[in-house]
């Protein structure tokens, strides 16, 4: 059985994807879940982890390594669940903290921009012009921690193995879309794959706690 990470910008219903994906294959449907789990398995409050992740790498990480730390609990924490197998993530940086495992399905859902503001202007009930400014925000902050953390920027292409557009594409055509992907060989779990995620979760579970 296969694990699949759904990558997303802000306001590109890879939410709404991964959430009806999950219920049609019979899966768990992970994301914030995993801060909790980090945030309960290495004592550190639950806000300290968001704000690691979310927020652009400072000065200040960059000379102490802060956010490399934390986002090391995260992997930790991670790597744990998904060895449980059948699972779809749609949190936190799916497809680069488990770039290491061998046939994780690796989605990235995009949209136009011009989707994307008018879900924020419904979700948030503000201007365009104030919705535009988020987005381009909250995409700046990611592109920066993946450069620092990783090297890659989010939008390359060849970090996945599938990038499907909503519109024309609808929710339950990227959903069927996935699924048959799910269903190769490339992308199942088998026997190796479990040592391999055994090895890496006992791995990160050691570096989050030196």
């Amino acid at each position: 059985m296969p694990i699949i990470t759904i990558s997303r910008g802000s306001y590109s219903r890879g939410r709404d994807v991964a959430e009806k994906l999950a219920r049609e294959l019979g899966y768990a449907c992970v994301s914030r879940e995993i801060l909790l789990e980090a945030s309960e398995q290495f004592n550190i409050p639950e806000i300290q982890l968001v704000q690691a992740i979310e927020d652009a790498p400072s000065i200040l990480n960059r000379l102490t390594r802060g956010k490399e730390r934390y986002v090391a609990f995260v992997r930790a924490a991670l790597l744990k669940h998904v060895q449980k197998d059948d699972v779809v993530y749609h949190g936190f940086a799916g497809h680069l903290l488990l770039r290491d495992v061998p046939s994780v399905l690796k989605v990235r859902i995009i949209a136009s921009i011009e989707d994307r503001i008018q879900e924020v202007v419904k979700r948030d009930e503000v201007s365009e012009d104030q919705a535009h400014e988020r987005i381009a925000r909250a995409d700046e902050e990611r592109q920066k921690w993946a450069r620092h953390l990783y090297d890659v920027d989010p939008r390359d292409v060849s970090l996945y193995d599938m990038v499907v557009q909503i519109r024309p594409m609808t929710i339950d055509d990227a959903v069927g879309t996935i699924k048959l992907a799910a269903q190769l060989p490339a992308f199942q779990t088998t026997p190796e794959v479990k040592k391999t995620l055994e090895a890496l979760a006992a791995r990160a579970a050691a570096d989050a706690k030196a």
